[in-house]
C-alpha cells in the first residue's frame, strides 16, 4: 500500500477513539470517577493550568470548570495557586494524590487492555506505537488548545 486517504485516518481515529472510551469506562464502571480522571488527565497535560484554559481542554463551559476544579481541589486532587503571571487569577496543579489516582486508574485500564496487544506481532506493535506519536504529535504542535499561548 503505497498511500491511505487522510479523511480514511480520521475516520478510523474518530472510531477507534470511541471503542477505547467505551471499554476503558466498562472497566472504570463509574462515571463519576471517569469524569475525575477525564479532569485529572487535563490538569496533568497543562499544568499549571487556569480554569480558562482547563475549559477549553476538558471540553466544558468556565463555570462547569470552575465548579469541577473546585470539587477536585476539595479531594485534595489538585491544588490552587495564585498565577504568577496574574496573581489575581488561579492555576491548578496535580497533588501527589491526583498523581496516585491518576496512575492507579490508568494502571487498571493497562492490565485491562493489554492482552488484546499482546496478541500483535512485534512489527504490528511498532507500527501501532509510531501511530500513537505521530498523532500525539499533530495534537501537540497542531490542535489550538494545546499551544502555548496564554489563555
Amino acid at each position: 500500500m503505497d498511500d491511505v486517504d487522510s479523511a480514511e485516518i480520521v475516520s478510523g481515529l474518530v472510531v477507534v477513539s470511541s471503542r477505547l472510551t467505551r471499554a476503558f469506562r466498562r472497566v472504570i464502571g463509574n462515571e463519576s470517577e471517569l469524569v475525575t480522571l477525564r479532569a485529572l488527565a487535563v490538569v496533568e497535560q497543562y499544568q499549571p493550568v487556569r480554569v480558562g484554559h482547563f475549559a477549553q481542554g476538558y471540553l466544558s463551559s468556565q463555570p462547569a470548570a470552575t465548579k469541577l476544579l473546585s470539587r477536585l481541589e476539595g479531594e485534595g486532587l489538585v491544588l490552587r495557586e495564585a498565577s504568577a503571571s496574574d496573581r489575581r487569577a488561579s492555576q491548578f496543579s496535580l497533588t501527589d494524590a491526583g498523581r496516585a489516582r491518576l496512575a492507579e486508574n490508568r494502571s487498571i485500564m493497562i492490565d485491562q487492555m493489554e492482552p488484546y496487544f499482546e496478541s500483535l506481532s512485534p512489527d504490528d506493535r511498532v507500527s501501532v506505537h509510531r501511530a500513537l506519536g505521530l498523532v500525539a504529535e499533530y495534537l501537540r504542535d497542531r490542535h489550538p488548545v494545546d499551544s502555548d499561548e496564554e489563555i
